[in-house]
């Protein structure tokens, strides 16, 4: 439980700083903004992930690295969207949707052999380049209002992400409080790994069962307080926005780095039911964002359900 807690305060503290520093280096466009939010809402789950891995606990690695998408979709969106309705943009459809269903694909069928090897690290972490490349191309044909207004949504994603459990702090001295807060992210992301190792061979834990459940809900604690503070104050579209481009960065950077450092082998079927609900889930965002432009408080319903029906999945498989 520290260790969560110590994980999700160095995320509070690194989004707390990451926009005033990056005003003082003069990072400013839209893309690099864009970027940056996404690569630091993935950081609880990418260091969670290579620090199981590095303990050799593969199991709960790849279950977190898969099933924390799922945990985004479920209570990042389909929470936030029973809270309020979340209105949809046609941009939103074509150039975030329809991508996270395409990397999403991509990784199931790459992980479907039983291995995460370190060419199917670099793929997965090559496809960061058509998704740089179309928010390049966004940035050049958009209105500079709209792309001014992307960036203090941005800012809001940020300044949101640092309410945990319902408190506001903002501690905001540059950038030697981000590298504070990295840091710390880091020592927590550690605490939390061998805590959680611990607990599994001394309760006799499947490890699969914890890294879906534990270890996922607790690296997207920021997410879910960040969407669940939008829905509050009437944000709730940027908790759209923001809970897919986590999932975009989670599962590019957090697959990806883990077949770049340390490939391993895993059992298929053991894969099969987190990536089917992943997929599934994945899915029904992309069909409830076309049919109405909206996701409603019964698709919110739908998608907070998909999680529960993969955590019975794999207690049905490990029986």
């Amino acid at each position: 439980a520290v260790g969560i807690v110590v994980l999700n305060q160095g995320a509070k503290f690194i989004t707390d700083n990451a926009v005033a520093v990056s005003r003082n280096l003069g990072i400013s466009r839209f893309v690099i903004g864009m970027l940056v939010v996404s690569t630091l809402a993935a950081m609880p789950e990418v260091l969670v992930s290579i620090f199981a891995l590095e303990e050799g606990a593969s199991s709960i690695a790849l279950g977190n690295g898969i099933a924390s998408n799922v945990v985004t979709i479920a209570f990042v969106i389909g929470l936030t969207a029973i809270i309020v309705p979340l209105k949809v943009t046609r941009e939103m459809i074509m150039r975030d949707a329809v991508f996270l269903m395409t990397a999403t694909i991509v990784a199931s069928v790459l992980l479907m052999d039983g291995t995460l090897s370190f060419f199917e690290g670099i793929a997965l972490m090559i496809l960061f380049v058509p998704y740089t490349m179309n928010l390049l191309l966004i940035e050049r044909v958009a209105d500079p209002k709209d792309l001014e207004e992307s960036m203090e949504e941005a800012t809001i994603q940020l300044e949101l992400m640092g309410h945990l459990f319902g408190r506001k702090i903002e501690v905001r001295a540059g950038i030697q409080w981000l590298v504070f807060g990295i840091a710390w992210t880091v020592m927590g992301a550690q605490l939390a790994v061998r805590s959680i190792l611990r607990v599994t061979v001394d309760f006799n834990l499947d490890p699969w069962l914890v890294g879906i459940t534990f270890v996922a809900m607790g690296t997207t604690l920021p997410d879910i307080a960040a969407s669940y503070h939008a829905a509050r104050r009437g944000f709730g579209d940027l908790a759209l926005g923001e809970g897919i481009g986590a999932n975009i960065f989670t599962m590019l950077l957090t697959l990806g780095l883990m077949g770049l450092l340390r490939p391993f082998e895993f059992e298929p079927v053991d894969v099969l039911p987190l990536l089917t609900v992943l997929n599934l889930s994945t899915f029904l965002v992309l069909v409830f964002m076309v049919k109405d432009m909206r996701i409603s408080q019964i698709g919110g319903i739908i998608l907070l359900s998909t999680y529960f029906g993969m955590v019975v999945a794999v207690l049905v498989l490990a029986l």
